[in-house]
C-alpha cells in the first residue's frame, strides 16, 4: 500500500515560549515501557508501520525503565532490524513521570507522538491525529470509554474537571496519549507526577497554543499494570495541582 502523505504545516511562533534548540520536521513516536514483554515487539513493529504510513520523516524513541522481563531483550534484538529505532534502558526504575520527561527531551522532531506498550491506544490513531496539528498545536487523545474501574475512572474525572475549574482550561483527557509540537515540552513546568501532563495543557493554553482533541478508540491493557491510581500518585498529583493553582492563578507566572 502506497504510504499516506501528510503535509505538516509550519510551526507557528510564539514570542512567549523560549525555544533553545531547533527541531528537525517529522515527527518522534516515544513510548515508555516497563514490564512489557508480551507487546513490545508488536508496538514497536505497528509504531515503524504506522511512521512509514504517515509519508513523513522520523524516529521511533523507547526507554526500558529498569523492567524485571524479557523487554530490554526484544528491543536490543528489534534495533537491529527496526529502522529509526533508538532505545535506552534504566538502571533503576524511576517512574512513568520521569521516563516521559527523558522521552520528551530526547526526542529532536518538531512533533511528538506519546504512546504507551501495553496496547490500550492503537499506534495508528497517530494517522487520525496527524491531521488535526494544522489546527491545533496540541491534540489530545481522547477516549471514547476508558477501560477502567470505579475508583480509577473518578480519578481520571477529577483530574480533568478540576483544571477546567480552577484554571479555566479544558485538558480533554490529560492522562491519554497526545500529539505535540515539541517546543511546547520546552515550557518550564514546576509538577514532578502525573498531574505534570495536566500541567503542560494548562500553560500550553495560557501562553496562546491551541489546544484540541480527537475522539479515540481505548482497548483493555495486555501488558504491564496500571498504577495511575495508587494514593502515593493521587496525593502528589493534588499537592502538585494546588501548587500550580498558586502559581499561575494567584501568582500569574503561566
Amino acid at each position: 500500500m502506497k504510504p499516506a502523505s501528510i503535509d505538516l504545516p509550519k510551526t507557528p511562533t510564539i514570542s512567549s515560549t523560549p525555544r533553545s534548540r531547533t527541531y528537525e520536521r517529522g515527527v518522534s513516536i516515544c513510548i515508555p515501557a516497563f514490564n512489557e514483554q508480551e507487546t513490545i515487539e508488536t508496538s514497536i513493529i505497528t509504531a515503524a508501520q504506522t511512521l512509514q504510513q504517515t509519508g513523513i520523516p522520523g524516529e521511533i524513541l523507547v526507554i526500558d525503565d529498569c523492567s524485571t522481563d524479557e523487554t530490554w531483550q526484544i528491543m536490543e534484538r528489534l534495533a537491529v532490524d527496526v529502522s529509526g529505532l533508538s532505545i535506552r534502558r534504566h538502571d533503576r526504575n524511576r517512574g512513568i513521570a520521569e521516563t516521559f520527561m527523558e522521552l520528551y527531551e530526547w526526542a529532536r522532531m518538531d512533533l511528538v507522538f506519546l504512546n504507551s506498550a501495553d496496547g490500550q491506544w492503537k499506534m495508528g490513531i497517530l494517522l487520525d491525529m496527524l491531521p488535526s496539528i494544522k489546527r491545533f498545536d496540541l491534540v489530545v487523545a481522547r477516549r471514547k470509554q476508558k477501560q477502567y474501574g470505579g475508583g480509577r475512572l473518578l480519578v481520571s474525572w477529577l483530574f480533568n474537571v478540576a483544571p477546567l475549574l480552577m484554571f479555566w482550561t479544558r485538558t480533554h483527557d490529560a492522562g491519554s496519549v497526545k500529539l505535540v509540537r515539541r517546543e511546547i515540552y520546552d515550557i518550564p513546568i514546576q509538577s514532578r507526577g502525573v498531574f505534570a501532563e495536566a500541567e503542560r495543557i494548562i500553560r500550553a493554553d495560557r501562553r496562546g497554543y491551541r489546544i484540541g482533541a480527537v475522539d479515540v478508540e481505548h482497548f483493555e491493557r495486555l501488558s504491564g499494570k496500571a498504577s495511575g491510581a495508587k494514593p502515593f500518585l493521587v496525593y502528589e498529583a493534588i499537592a502538585d495541582l494546588m501548587k500550580c493553582w498558586v502559581s499561575i492563578v494567584l501568582l500569574r507566572r503561566a
